[in-house]
């Protein structure tokens, strides 16, 4: 069946990277990569356990590898089936939830797939606050992960932001607590109450990295950056990022992190809101960055 993908593409992306042996959290705009690898006969489902399995080679024995999978409707619709729920953060977590929701992390909203050495050690995390102190985002930091995008930039990807936010208890945001019925792998229902650093919707209407942030960082090599065709593709060291992120807030800079207020646009802070996450995307793709 594999011959039916060639992976010679993303080979060469990942090799410009230098990415072997690793921790990855991965963020894929899916349909692009369909374009990179233009698979043959086969379907979705199908290429995308090849893809897994090529990922999974990749990172090698020792490498693990997570996927998010989180859930936004389960704050309004008030339930949240570890099974049947969708990711709603990307077309490969959704495929791949098809066939291991037994490797999806506990959080209703913040879940994700993790495979690889320390995916039993994720999983076991019971956090009822999805940005807790030693939730599955320190394990980011300590276990030296890396975000690795491809198809896209890597700033849509970096919902990690928000628990360097909580761990400092920035002011524009707060512990937002809501109930839900939980379904569990065992069919099994109850009520449960968890809760995640929302937004204070009248001092903030978004929170993330800015432009400022993005040209430190390639500078600085802490990220890295590689265009294929028409696809860009980039690699965050999280651990690096999270000392400056932490350090940044603590001084209340709002050079690395930003957020815009209600009726004052901040064009700095990249952000689907204001459209220059999408501006700077076109900035990579004419390499006129």
């Amino acid at each position: 069946m594999k011959k039916n993908i060639n992976f010679d593409h993303i080979e060469r992306i990942l090799d410009k990277l230098n990415i072997k042996n690793n921790n990855i959290y991965l963020g894929v705009d899916y349909f692009v990569l369909m374009k990179i690898l233009k698979p043959k006969n086969i379907n979705y489902f199908e290429a995308t356990d090849i893809i897994l399995d090529f990922f999974l080679k990749k990172i090698g024995k020792f490498g693990n590898l997570i996927i998010p999978v989180f859930n936004f409707d389960c704050i309004h619709k008030k339930k949240f089936n570890i099974i049947k729920s969708p990711g709603q953060t990307g077309v490969l977590g959704n495929l791949l939830l098809k066939k291991y929701p037994h490797l999806r992390t506990d959080h209703p909203l913040y879940s994700f797939l993790c495979f690889g050495k320390n995916s039993k050690k994720y999983k076991k995390l019971k956090n009822l606050n999805g940005t807790a102190k030693n939730s599955i985002w320190k394990y980011f930091i300590d276990d030296e992960f890396e975000l690795v995008s491809l198809g896209h930039h890597y700033s849509r990807s970096l919902t990690h932001i928000h628990y360097i936010e909580n761990l400092l208890d920035v002011d524009y945001r707060f512990n937002l607590k809501f109930p839900l019925i939980y379904t569990n792998l065992n069919n099994i229902s109850l009520k449960k109450t968890y809760s995640f650093f929302a937004r204070k919707r009248e001092v903030c209407d978004f929170s993330g990295m800015t432009k400022k942030c993005d040209k430190l960082f390639l500078n600085e090599g802490i990220s890295s950056f590689y265009k294929y065709r028409n696809s860009i593709c980039f690699k965050l060291n999280i651990k690096e990022a999270s000392n400056l992120f932490y350090s940044d807030l603590k001084k209340n800079s709002e050079n690395l992190i930003s957020y815009i207020r209600p009726n004052k646009p901040n064009h700095d802070v990249l952000c689907n809101y204001n459209g220059s996450i999408s501006e700077l995307e076109d900035r990579y793709l004419k390499k006129i960055i």
